[in-house]
């Protein structure tokens, strides 16, 4: 079965579930690379200085996690405003790469991206204006980032990802 099928046929909690799992692999990378750079920018827009903060993915994970574990998840006025909030903050990094203000290595940057579009689809939005899901392009972008970098080959991630399956499969 293709990947995009596979996480199609997952319920929106487990697709969560394992993009989030997916980042917290990647993670080192994020971690690694600001260790040894700095990460900030100047937009070309305006030409202000921006400095990201180097626990964002980390900050994304934690509360993508605590959301994603209430039936309800985004019935919470206070869950709704830190993910909207979330959200302002890991875009501004996201269009200073899409105008070319900021540069980072692309294993960098999928992680990077694949937790926006995770955090979009927690929001509520599926689909990119490609009409693919946003949950299944950011676990493809979270494996293309581990595969990369050499963190996991993709056997080793298939593996995770029929074992959530079967995990899930048997609460039902």
């Amino acid at each position: 079965m293709p990947l995009s099928e596979l996480i199609n046929s997952f319920e929106k909690k487990d697709r969560i579930e394992i993009a989030i799992e997916l980042i917290e692999i990647g993670l080192p990378i994020w971690k690694n690379y600001n260790l040894q750079n700095r990460i900030e920018y100047t937009d070309s827009v305006v030409g202000m200085y921006h400095k990201i903060n180097k626990n964002l993915i980390e900050k994304s994970i934690k509360l993508l996690k605590n959301i994603n574990r209430q039936n309800n998840f985004m019935a919470d006025k206070i869950n709704e405003l830190k993910i909207k909030s979330l959200h302002d903050e890991i875009r501004e990094p996201v269009v200073a790469r899409e105008d070319d203000d900021y540069e980072i290595p692309i294993e960098v940057e999928l992680i990077l991206y694949s937790t926006s579009n995770l955090i979009q689809y927690v929001m509520g939005k599926s689909y990119s204006w490609l009409n693919e899901n946003l949950a299944y392009i950011s676990i493809n972008q979270s494996i293309d980032a581990i595969t990369k970098s050499g963190i996991l080959n993709s056997d080793e991630i298939r593996n995770i990802i029929e074992n959530k399956k079967n995990e899930w499969q048997q609460r039902v």
